[in-house]
């Protein structure tokens, strides 16, 4: 008998007034208890979700601030939990990654994420070494920054070569080369590279630089390649955005098809996974691109838009 294929649902509609992309969120992460955490792009809220009642609620946000004379949001994308439980999330708008302590994730009061580590152009992707050092990604700029468990200023740690592909309408480029980040169980931290459909695999030396990074996977299947995690069986789950795809990539870099819709969903622009014991919950980002569009080129009207769906095995 062939092994039964993971089938993906969606645990909760993050937007159900709307497909507008009133509420926009673009990347996942979960505590140790097994809660969801999603920030919402349009209102700077960090929202918790439990899998098992999936009811969102607002455990604390990140304010817009003025950047260069005028007011912008902070559009959080790539979050993350340390060791203590205090939930660090990217700014590209900023530059900067925010710190929400622990004790401020809190419904009844919600806190407000703190300035932490400056000097992140780009910033979308993120993820802790075993040593609790940051590593953010840089997008199109192909640099991958390291900043120390104690924040401050971030340093260039990793350069992914610049690329630009053309999208199949001949019009649209994609040029981001350094997006979803993970470490594996050795230590070696994996990139995502949307613009190649490729991941990269770079050793980290003792002095936080990278090794010229090396060629895992490339592939169709992997272009878009976004947010990703490992599971419990060391493959790495990659959400493939243009495609509205979630592919698997074992050890030795093969690429294996696990779920993919068209744009009526339950995945629309997936962009990132976390990982809740065999459980894959993804966040749609619902962008209006490739295989997520309807008739009119606009963010397609049959899916659900903004939401988290669920892998289950």
């Amino acid at each position: 008998m062939a092994p039964k294929s993971p089938t993906a649902s969606i645990l909760v509609d993050l937007d159900p007034a709307s497909v507008e992309r009133t509420v926009i969120v673009e990347s996942i992460t979960a505590d140790r208890s097994g809660m969801l955490y999603v920030a919402d792009r349009v209102t700077g809220n960090i929202l918790r979700v439990d899998p098992k009642a999936p009811a969102p609620v607002v455990v604390a946000r990140v304010e817009s601030r003025e950047v260069q004379g005028r007011r912008v949001n902070a559009d959080p994308s790539g979050l993350a939990f340390d060791a203590q439980g205090d939930l660090f999330i990217a700014s590209g708008p900023f530059a900067e990654v925010v710190r929400v302590r622990a004790a401020d994730l809190n419904p009844a009061k919600p806190g407000r994420a703190q300035p932490w580590a400056t000097g992140t152009p780009g910033a979308n992707g993120v993820a802790f070494d075993r040593q609790g050092n940051l590593f953010v990604s840089g997008g199109a700029s192909g640099v991958v920054f390291r900043i120390a468990a104690s924040g401050g200023v971030a340093q260039p740690a990793v350069q992914v070569e610049k690329f630009v592909r053309t999208l199949p309408d001949g019009k649209t480029q994609q040029q981001i080369v350094a997006n979803g980040l993970a470490f594996d169980a050795q230590g070696v931290l994996h990139i995502a590279d949307p613009a190649r459909g490729a991941l990269w695999k770079v050793p980290i030396g003792a002095d936080g630089k990278g090794a010229a990074p090396a060629l895992l996977a490339q592939n169709v299947l992997l272009e878009g390649a976004d947010g990703m995690a490992f599971d419990r069986a060391g493959r790495l789950w990659v959400t493939s955005n243009e495609i509205n795809a979630v592919v698997a990539v074992t050890p030795a870099g093969a690429v294996q098809p696990m779920a993919r819709n068209t744009s009526a969903g339950p995945l629309e622009f997936p962009s990132a996974i976390a990982f809740v014991g065999d459980r894959g919950y993804v966040s749609n980002f619902d962008v209006p691109r490739r295989d997520n569009l309807d008739a009119s080129g606009t963010t397609a009207r049959e899916g659900v838009g903004a939401s988290i769906a669920v892998i289950t095995p």
